[in-house]
C-alpha cells in the first residue's frame, strides 16, 4: 500500500505557516518602541521570512495542482525543488515533534516526487536513463562482488539481480549497483542522464533525490524481508512498468535489426 501524498504535502504546509506566523510577529514587532535600536535586523528578518512564506506556499500550491491536474511548468518545477531542499530538515523535525516516523514522511516524500516527475511526462530515450541499483539486492553470500560491474553477476538465480539485470539489458538502459551516495553521484557525473530510476530504502531514496536536484528522480523503494540492507528485494512488474513510462518507444527499424540480430546469434 503506497503511503498518501498528503503527509508530506500537510507537513510542508504546516511548516510554511509557521513561517508565515513567525513573519507576522515580526512584522508587528518592529512598530513596538521597546526595539526602536534592532529595529533594522527586525525589518531584514522581515524581508527574508517574506521571501521565503510567499515562494515556500506558491510552491505548495503548485505541486497541489500538479499532483491533482498534472500541471508541469518548468520555472515551478525549480522552484518546488529549491523549496523542498531548503524546508526538508524542518519538515523532519516537524515530524518528529508530532511523533511521525521519519521512514513515513520519507516514503510520502517519495511517492510525492514520483507524481511530479510523473506529471512532466518525460520519455528519455535509454542511453539518456540512469538505474541505480543498491548493492544489498545482490546475496550476501556471494563470491561475485557486482558494485564495480553489474555485469560481473553470473545469474546464478540465488538473488533478484538476476531477473533485474535481464530486464536492464534488454531495455538497454545504463546501469550502476552503488553502496552509498558517493558512488552514485560519481555515476551521475560519468553518465550524465535526463532521469534517473533509482532503487533504495526510504532514507537513501529521499536524500538521493534532493541530492539530484534539478535532475529528476523516479524512486522506487526495495523491499527488506530480512532487515535492511541484508538481501533486500524488488518489485520486477513494478520496474517494468516505470521503465514503460519513462522510456521512449522503440523505432520499428531498431526493433527489426535488434531481432535480426538475435536471430544471427542464437543461430549461430
Amino acid at each position: 500500500m503506497k503511503p498518501p501524498k498528503r503527509l508530506f504535502l500537510g507537513l510542508f504546509l504546516f511548516v510554511s505557516i509557521l513561517i508565515l506566523s513567525l513573519l507576522l510577529y515580526f512584522g508587528y514587532s518592529i512598530y513596538s518602541p521597546n526595539l526602536a535600536i534592532i529595529r533594522y535586523s527586525f525589518i531584514a528578518i522581515v524581508v527574508l521570512l517574506s521571501s521565503v512564506s510567499f515562494f515556500s506556499l506558491l510552491a505548495f500550491g503548485y505541486m497541489f495542482l500538479s499532483i491533482l491536474k498534472g500541471i508541469s511548468l518548468p520555472f515551478l518545477n525549480r522552484l518546488a525543488e529549491k523549496s523542498v531542499t531548503f524546508l526538508y530538515p524542518y519538515i523532519l523535525q516537524l515530524g518528529r515533534l508530532l511523533h511521525i516516523t521519519q521512514d513515513k514522511i520519507q516514503r510520502s516524500f517519495i511517492e510525492v516526487n514520483n507524481k511530479l516527475v510523473e506529471s512532466r511526462k518525460m520519455q528519455v530515450a535509454p542511453n539518456e536513463l540512469l538505474v541505480l541499483l543498491p548493492h544489498c539486492l545482490q546475496n550476501n553470500n556471494c563470491l561475485y562482488r557486482v558494485t564495480g560491474d553489474p555485469y560481473n553477476c553470473h545469474h546464478c538465480g540465488r538473488c533478484v539481480l538476476d531477473p533485474v539485470l535481464n530486464l536492464l539489458v534488454k531495455r538497454q538502459v545504463n546501469v550502476r549497483i552503488v553502496t552509498g551516495g558517493t558512488i552514485a553521484r560519481k555515476a551521475v557525473k560519468m553518465f550524465k542522464p535526463k532521469l534517473i530510476l533509482a532503487v533504495a530504502c526510504e532514507r537513501d531514496l529521499s536524500s538521493g533525490i534532493i541530492d539530484s536536484f534539478p535532475i529528476p528522480v523516479w524512486g522506487l523503494l526495495n523491499h527488506r524481508p530480512h532487515g535492511p540492507c541484508y538481501n533486500t528485494s524488488v518489485s520486477i512488474d513494478a520496474l517494468n512498468e516505470i521503465l514503460n513510462k519513462i522510456l521512449k518507444p522503440e523505432e520499428p527499424l531498431a526493433q527489426s535489426l535488434l531481432c535480426d540480430c538475435a536471430s544471427f546469434w542464437c543461430g549461430r
